[in-house]
């Protein structure tokens, strides 16, 4: 079978490889679409060390079907239509956190046995953990189901500062997670939402797939003086910061804020963020982060619900557009270019990138 291996920076290459074989509670999928993420293009800018396992694989967004499935799987058919749930969020199941159904806090994430697992969409065929794998309906293709990764991200956002009705949410970047961010919020509630991009091709994409009621184009105005004078001067009720990077983006989400409101940070930064205390103390700010996705809310088994399978059950019902989010397609032996135009979204016009291996 075809495999992207990663040997660090744009150095990204196709080899054979065989297929792995599925073992005790675990089923092989072929693999049809793999979302490139924004978390998969640190390395590629050199933002990140390269891992000490070069080369390594890597591609969690992605969705397939069922090729094989290993000893004592039930629920489960050869053939079926599937989306994945990333391998790298699994927990120890001991700990803490795993019990109340938080696995993207466990200490330990990832690990299995004392070794390291992750998801390997950019190949043809990956073995995959059973109980990650969600059968999707027939009218949902490989490529939206492949987004259910970033919906899942904003399911855990909303739950972690939930945007009362009839309240102003301002989202700050247009990308993926921003766009499928704002469907969820809209698909869940009442909520009016604004979009702040660079670009206005983006944002005309966003308002016409449901993911913002307006918004605001950094080219043509300032972010918070517009966002503030949508708001009559009060600003949002939850800011939700998206893009991370180098720029002061968290202190920009303060600012753009109303008093007692939140600012929710999605982005992953690569340069340290500074804040005014004294901004955040006279509007009573409540900064939260929230990474990736798990269950909601934390407490036993018996009354929370898994954020993956809450963004599938509105994308299953139709309350979700994912298509318009993917905007570009590249075959397994164009990884190179779909991890450029993801890169370069200015050029490209990206929004989220999928290799159909």
């Amino acid at each position: 079978m075809k495999t992207v291996f990663f040997y660090g920076g744009t150095d990204i290459r196709v080899e054979e490889s065989s297929i792995p074989q599925p073992g005790p509670g675990e089923a092989l999928v072929r693999v049809r679409a793999a979302g490139v993420c924004g978390s998969d293009l640190h390395n590629y800018r050199g933002n990140r060390p390269a891992t000490s396992q070069v080369p390594w694989q890597q591609g969690h967004e992605l969705a397939g079907e069922i090729a094989a499935l290993g000893p004592r799987v039930s629920g489960l058919e050869i053939g079926q239509r599937v989306a994945v749930e990333a391998e790298h969020l699994l927990g120890c199941g001991n700990c803490r956190w795993c019990s109340q159904g938080q696995n993207q806090l466990c200490p330990n994430r990832s690990l299995i046995n004392g070794e390291k697992h992750s998801s390997h969409g950019f190949s043809q065929y990956d073995v995959c953990v059973a109980e990650n794998l969600h059968p999707i309906g027939d009218h949902i293709s490989f490529a939206e189901a492949a987004l259910l990764d970033c919906y899942a991200c904003g399911v855990h956002a909303m739950n972690r500062s939930p945007v009362p009705d009839g309240e102003t949410a301002a989202i700050i970047g247009a990308g993926a997670i921003a766009m499928t961010l704002g469907q969820i919020l809209k698909a869940s509630g009442s909520c009016r939402v604004v979009m702040i991009g660079t670009r206005p091709e983006p944002l005309q994409i966003a308002v016409a797939s449901g993911a913002a009621d307006e918004t605001v184009c950094l080219a043509d105005q300032n972010p918070v003086e517009a966002t503030l004078a949508l708001t009559g001067g009060e600003g949002a009720a939850v800011t939700f910061e998206t893009v991370g990077g180098t720029s002061q983006l968290i202190a920009q989400a303060a600012s753009m804020t109303r008093r007692g409101g939140s600012v929710s940070v999605l982005g992953l930064f690569t340069a340290p963020q500074e804040i005014d205390p004294a901004l955040a103390m006279q509007r009573e700010l409540t900064f939260r982060w929230s990474n990736s996705f798990s269950s909601w809310p934390a407490g036993p088994a018996s009354v929370r619900n898994s954020e993956y399978v809450t963004a599938l059950e509105l994308m299953e019902a139709g309350k979700l557009q994912p298509r318009p989010l993917v905007t570009h397609e590249f075959g397994i032996g164009e990884i190179g270019e779909a991890f450029a135009a993801a890169d370069s979204k200015s050029t490209s016009g990206a929004i989220r990138v999928m290799v159909i291996p």
